[in-house]
C-alpha cells in the first residue's frame, strides 16, 4: 500500500469501507496534508462516535510477479487500533475482482496481465488475531479502543423508502391481476399522466414467472458440488396443510411451463426438480 509491505490484513466481506489504523499510517510516512475530511464518524464500541482524521487515497497492490494486480483505493483513517493493521471493504475487493474461501483461508483475483491470482493466508496468524480481538473485546464495552466487529464507516443506515400517503389501485395490463398502486393524493395534472406512462410501459412488468427473461448459462450459472459417487438420501416426506400445498403446487406449475425447472425421473432418487 503506498510505498510500503503492509501485512496482518483483514479482507472483510461485511465492511463497506476500507480502514487504516494511524500507526499504519504513520509507518508509511504519509501527510496529514494528504488526507481529505471525512464527514461522518464511525460506530465505535458501545454505540459510540469516533471522528477518523481523514480519508487518503493510495495505490494498492496483491499478489507478486505476473500475479499482480494493482489499483486505487480510499481508507478511512483511524487513531485506535486492533488486532489488525488494516481492513479491506467490499469496494477494494470487487475492485480486485476477487473471490475468497474463508475455509481455506484463500483469495483469489484477476491478475493485470488476465491470469488469476492467489494468495494464501496464514491459519496461525488469522486465531491469533481472532483471540486478540476477543479478548480486548470482553474487556469492557466501556473501552476507549475500536474493535473490529463495531467498525463501520458507512452513512448511518436510512430507512426504506415507504409509499407515501393514500393509495389508489390502478389497473396497468389487460386484466384485474395486472395492477399497481400510486398515491391517491397526486395532483390531477401530474397523476394521470403517471398513470398513462406506467401503463404505456406495462410490458416491463413481470406479472408471473414466464413473464422474466431467461439468464444465459454462459453468462451465470449455478451449480451443487455433489461428488459423482455420492449415493442419494431419499428425505420422508413433509405433510403441509392443504391450503400450502395448493400454493405451492401453483407455483410449481408455473415454473415448469416458464421452463426454470424441469422434472426429473431415475432410479435412486424417484422423482425432482432441477433449476
Amino acid at each position: 500500500m503506498g510505498t510500503g509491505l503492509i501485512k496482518w490484513i483483514l479482507v472483510d466481506t461485511g465492511a463497506d469501507s476500507n480502514i487504516m489504523f494511524r500507526n499504519v499510517f504513520d509507518a508509511l510516512s504519509l501527510r496529514d496534508a494528504d488526507l481529505k475530511t471525512h464527514q461522518h464518524s464511525v460506530v465505535g464500541l458501545g454505540d459510540h462516535f469516533i471522528k477518523p482524521d481523514g480519508i487518503i487515497s493510495l495505490p494498492v497492490s496483491v499478489g507478486q510477479g505476473q500475479g499482480r494486480r494493482s489499483v486505487m483505493a480510499e481508507f478511512v483513517v483511524l487513531r485506535d487500533s486492533t488486532a489488525y493493521s488494516v481492513i479491506l471493504g467490499r469496494k477494494t475487493i470487487n475492485d480486485l475482482r476477487a473471490v475468497i474461501s474463508t475455509k481455506m483461508l484463500v483469495m483469489k483475483f484477476i491478475a493485470d496481465d488476465g491470469s488469476v491470482g492467489s494468495i494464501k493466508g496464514d491459519l496461525e496468524t488469522a486465531v491469533a488475531c481472532d483471540n486478540a480481538s476477543l479478548s480486548l473485546r470482553k474487556k469492557s464495552k466501556e473501552a476507549s479502543g475500536v474493535f473490529l466487529a463495531d467498525l463501520d464507516a458507512r452513512v448511518d443506515d436510512k430507512p426504506r423508502p415507504e409509499p407515501e400517503g393514500n393509495l389508489e389501485r390502478f389497473r396497468v395490463g389487460d386484466t384485474e391481476e395486472k395492477f399497481t398502486f400510486v398515491n391517491r393524493n397526486l395532483p390531477h395534472d401530474l397523476k394521470e399522466p403517471l398513470m398513462e406512462m406506467i401503463r404505456a410501459n406495462g410490458d416491463l412488468f413481470a406479472w408471473t414467472p414466464a413473464d422474466m427473461p431467461g439468464i444465459d448459462p454462459q453468462l451465470m450459472s449455478h451449480h451443487l458440488a455433489v461428488k459423482a459417487e455420492a449415493r442419494p438420501v431419499a428425505q420422508r416426506r413433509r405433510k403441509m396443510s392443504q391450503e400450502r400445498a395448493e400454493k405451492v403446487a401453483r407455483q410449481t406449475s408455473s415454473l415448469l411451463k416458464a421452463g426454470f425447472i424441469r422434472e426429473l425421473d431415475n432410479s435412486t432418487t424417484r422423482h425432482g426438480c432441477r433449476m
